[in-house]
This record gives structure tokens, C-alpha cells and sequence, in this order.
């Protein structure tokens, strides 16, 4: 929020996916609490496959799981909506978690406010984008970045507690192949349609480093605010060990 200091949480993620979402959960619960201040978590991750709640209670779930764990992919249920995504070390992860008296009024504004940060990084390095839902995109969102002629490279889910919000998404900077390979099976056992041409990488228009994309789409962020830089605390890790396995659908499915 202008004005308020924001605290840059980078490099946290643990290479255990269902840890990494509970964390998430954890510090969206303590930003509800007042216990922690605005925060806005970013890296690389490793391999994973997220997949959405409406997923979990999707048939073919446990074959859509068996299939991300035979290509090497750790899954994940993640908290917010929306249809499975695919990480790897060229995609950024982020969510941004934002203290809200009334988090329901202003969900729609959060989500244009997350877009024009990346289509103003996209701008930063002179490639064109535009916010919308495109057909058969996979997880469809009315709030999708892409780039015209390329595809989508941005989508997010908003996730809502009693006095905060938290928006989580995905920015991919290369190599869309990796995401298709694995979301093409993925989606065909949860008998879900996608156009995989229209998944794209930031890269397939203008080869661009990885951390620079994320170092400018931080930068928006932060603004004239001043940035806090820091990291998980143990009651914050102790709470996320908590909703671990709730994440985990190998121990749901």
C-alpha cells in the first residue's frame, strides 16, 4: 500500500512444494493476525506442478498428481483457485500479501494493480503486453499477461482471509516447452482442454535474464517505499509445518 514500508521476502522457497505453499499460507494468516506487515515473497523455484482446489476434486486427480511425479515434478495443492500451473528455475514465483479491513472490496483492484506491474516490467525491457484471457490458455484468468504473437507469460489467483489478501502467480521467462510437456498429460487426465501454442515465455520474444526480470518486477513493487529485506521467521515456519500435509496431494489423493 502507498506509503507503508514493504518487506521483500526473496530466495526463501525450500525445494519442498507443499512447504513452499504452506509458508504462503502461513504468512497470509499472520498478515490477517497484524503479526506481520505487507510482504511480498519472490524466487526461483524448482521443479513443480501447483495444482488448483477444483483440481483436487477433479477425476483423474491422482493420475494428473502420478503423472507430475513420473517427469519430476514435486506437486503441490496451492490456496488459491484457479487449474494446475508448471514452475521451474526460469519461472518467477511470487505472492503478494496485503493487510485489507475488507479484503473483498478491493480484490478486483489488487488484480489490476499485479498486471500493470508486469506489463510495466514487459515495457521496462520494450516488449509490448496486454492483460486478458485467452482461449484455451491453461489456467484461464481474466487478469493473464501476454504478449501478443507469443502467449500468455503471467497468471495469478487471489486467495482472501478475514483482514488480508494474498495474490500468488507465476512470470516465465523461458523455456514454455518444460511447462507444456508437462501440462499437456496433466491437463488431459484431469480432462481439461488447452491450446498449448499459446503458452509462452518472456524469452521467446527477447532473450532476458531471469533475475532481471524479477529484480524490475520487485522494483515496481517497492516504488518510492522503503523495502524491507527479510526473511521467513521460526513462527512463521512453525505455523506453515503445520499446513504442510494439507498442501501435500500425495497425502490428499
Amino acid at each position: 500500500m502507498e506509503g507503508t514500508p514493504l518487506s521483500i521476502v526473496k530466495g526463501h522457497l525450500t525445494a519442498d512444494a507443499p512447504l513452499d505453499t504452506a509458508i504462503s499460507r502461513a504468512i497470509l494468516q499472520r498478515v490477517s493476525d497484524g503479526d506481520l506487515a505487507e510482504t511480498l515473497q519472490i524466487g526461483r523455484p524448482h521443479k513443480v506442478v501447483a495444482f488448483g482446489k477444483h483440481d483436487a476434486i477433479t477425476r483423474g486427480f491422482d493420475r494428473a498428481v502420478q503423472i507430475a511425479l513420473d517427469l519430476g515434478f514435486d506437486p503441490t495443492t496451492r490456496i488459491a483457485g484457479g487449474r494446475a500451473v508448471v514452475f521451474h528455475k526460469h519461472v518467477i514465483r511470487f505472492a503478494w500479501t496485503v493487510p485489507s479491513p475488507d479484503p473483498v472490496r478491493d480484490m478486483h483492484s489488487r488484480f489490476e494493480l499485479v498486471a500493470a506491474r508486469m506489463v510495466d516490467t514487459l515495457a521496462y525491457f520494450d516488449i509490448g503486453a496486454a492483460v486478458g484471457q485467452l482461449e484455451l490458455e491453461y489456467c484461464p484468468g481474466r487478469y493473464s499477461v501476454s504478449i501478443p504473437g507469443a502467449g500468455k507469460v503471467m497468471g495469478s489467483g487471489q486467495r482472501l482471509a478475514r483482514r488480508a489478501a494474498q495474490i500468488a502467480g507465476m512470470i516465465v521467462v523461458r523455456d514454455a516447452a518444460s511447462i507444456n510437456a508437462v501440462l499437456e498429460p496433466v491437463y488431459e487426465a484431469l480432462g481439461l482442454a488447452m491450446d498449448p501454442n499459446i503458452t509462452a515465455s518472456i524469452s521467446d520474444v527477447k532473450e532476458l535474464d531471469t533475475e532481471a526480470v524479477m529484480d524490475r518486477f520487485c522494483h515496481l513493487f517497492v516504488g518510492d517505499r522503503e523495502r524491507i529485506d527479510a526473511d521467513i521467521d521460526d513462527d512463521t515456519y512453525s505455523r506453515a509445518r503445520g499446513f504442510r500435509n494439507d498442501q501435500d496431494p500425495r497425502i490428499l489423493a
